[in-house]
């Protein structure tokens, strides 16, 4: 909650606030008899605002209040300090104002005008995700950030440019300077620390300060998953289907490939990228022209491989994934149908 006592205010869903105040028989003091207080700081179209009177000078409890919205009374009587206003639509200008008169006669006066805003925050990050996943890409430790503030401010009927606002783009509550600015809607920062948790939040604010906007969201950073799909000779990676950790595959001979979800890369054999493969605890060659990529013929063996992946990055010595599975190959090999379902 904040408290204002200003003259001159405006509550919006971001915005600046000015409350003339005015007060009869010259009581000293009296230009900042009274306060409004709101909650939440910043509300968008539609919700609810919680504004309330406090004076360092009247008894508010043993005094008559009035309180209008857009000239209309919305609430009155003795110590009534507090009232919910909801916001209008955007960029729509709700004036509230509030009259107090104590017992002795002496009356102060305050008023606000809530002017909502709305702010969108989007986050993307430079790791890898496979083609056809339905999730996001979750950042990892060494990677990178895009940020996008997508902001929504109407004033006079018109929408404000993104390109006219001031951002301040903070870290954790602390304001990064080198990024923050006029027009700078769009950033990129440094992931999380390993197994860190960071709030990142921007404020776009217009250049009077007038209509203003507050977004923050929480990131964590994952730790890479190494995922092995079959390299079907026709169809390709078969995506749709991860092998589990004990797989059966009805072949003498399989290619297999490893997708590395959320590793900080382009593409899953991105040259930055190091894959160290073991077959039965025997390191082996990855296929010549893909790193992540592994064939293994079963034929004159007994058909089981425990097949191992170590994961690294050149220069990002926070990457560093592991995986293990257990492969029956059948020595006798058959024709199967790639698009089936694992059991």
């Amino acid at each position: 909650m904040r408290t204002v006592s200003f003259l001159g205010i405006f509550l919006g869903a971001i915005c600046a606030f000015a409350f003339p105040l005015h007060a009869q028989f010259g009581l000293p003091g009296a230009q900042h008899a009274l306060s409004i207080s709101f909650s939440p700081l910043y509300p968008g179209p539609g919700e609810t605002v919680s504004l309330t009177v406090q004076s360092p000078l009247f008894d508010i409890s043993q005094s008559k209040v009035l309180w209008r919205a857009n000239g209309k009374i919305i609430a009155q009587g003795t110590g009534v300090d507090s009232v919910q206003v909801q916001a209008g639509a955007l960029g729509a200008a709700t004036t509230v104002e509030v009259a107090v008169s104590t017992p002795d006669g002496t009356a102060a006066s305050a008023n606000a005008t809530i002017l909502p805003a709305e702010l969108d925050l989007l986050v993307d990050s430079n790791t890898y995700i496979p083609p056809f996943y339905r999730g996001g890409a979750r950042t990892s430790a060494g990677g990178e950030l895009r940020l996008e503030a997508r902001p929504r401010f109407r004033r006079g009927g018109a929408f404000v440019s993104a390109s006219e606002l001031t951002y301040t783009w903070r870290r954790n509550g602390e304001v990064m300077g080198s990024i923050s600015g006029r027009g700078k809607a769009s950033v990129i920062i440094s992931a999380p620390p390993l197994f860190g948790t960071d709030t990142i939040s921007v404020e776009a604010r217009t250049s009077d300060g007038v209509v203003s906007r507050i977004q923050s969201l929480t990131l964590s950073s994952a730790t890479p998953i190494l995922a092995l799909y079959e390299n079907h000779p026709l169809f390709g990676i078969l995506y749709h289907r991860a092998l589990g950790p004990a797989t059966f595959i009805p072949e003498s001979e399989m290619t297999f490939t490893a997708v590395p979800f959320f590793a900080p890369a382009r593409s899953a054999d991105d040259p930055g990228l190091q894959y160290a493969w073991q077959v039965n605890g025997v390191n082996v060659a990855s296929s010549p022209s893909r790193s992540n990529e592994l064939t293994i013929n079963a034929e004159n063996s007994s058909g089981r491989a425990l097949v191992g992946l170590d994961l690294t990055h050149a220069t990002n010595y926070y990457l560093d994934a592991r995986a293990t599975w257990n492969i029956t190959f059948s020595t006798e090999g058959s024709a199967t149908n790639p698009f089936r379902t694992t059991q």
